[in-house]
């Protein structure tokens, strides 16, 4: 395989996988709006799992290996990636898993939950914005 071939079967799986956890943070921010109704009228009847692990960093890297995000972002934009993935790390995601557990359980207030997991939406909903920019600068 030549080097521009290998350059391009490089880029093209990046890209694909890049938008792929883009789509994921979709899932995660409507995961985060249902889970939010259900508190609001204490509905404990909730089975999101939010798995920010699976995903966080498994396409990103490759991007980041390759020097690619260098090429294409300014040193603002990867350091906001990087508290992007710090953020979508194992333990958040076991702090509102737990904190979802604990409601459920009674040991937790609905206005706590609640606080939390408004507060994780609005981060995420950031975070959309701020990747699809990023993505627009890469693709461009």
């Amino acid at each position: 395989m030549s080097f521009c071939q290998n350059l391009l079967s490089t880029f093209i799986g990046a890209l694909l996988g890049f938008i792929f956890s883009i789509c994921l943070f979709y899932f995660t921010n409507k995961w985060a709006k249902k889970a939010i109704e259900k508190i609001t009228v204490n509905d404990k009847d909730v089975f999101y799992y939010f798995n920010y692990i699976g995903y966080q960093r498994l396409f990103i890297q490759t991007y980041f290996q390759q020097g690619f995000l260098y090429e294409k972002l300014n040193p603002e934009d990867i350091n906001l990636l990087d508290t992007i993935l710090n953020h979508m790390g194992q333990g958040i995601e076991f702090y509102i898993n737990n904190s979802m557990q604990r409601w459920k359980e009674g040991a937790m207030d609905q206005k706590d939950v609640l606080r939390i997991m408004t507060f994780e939406r609005d981060n995420i909903e950031k975070y959309i914005k701020e990747i699809h920019r990023m993505k627009q600068k890469i693709i461009s």
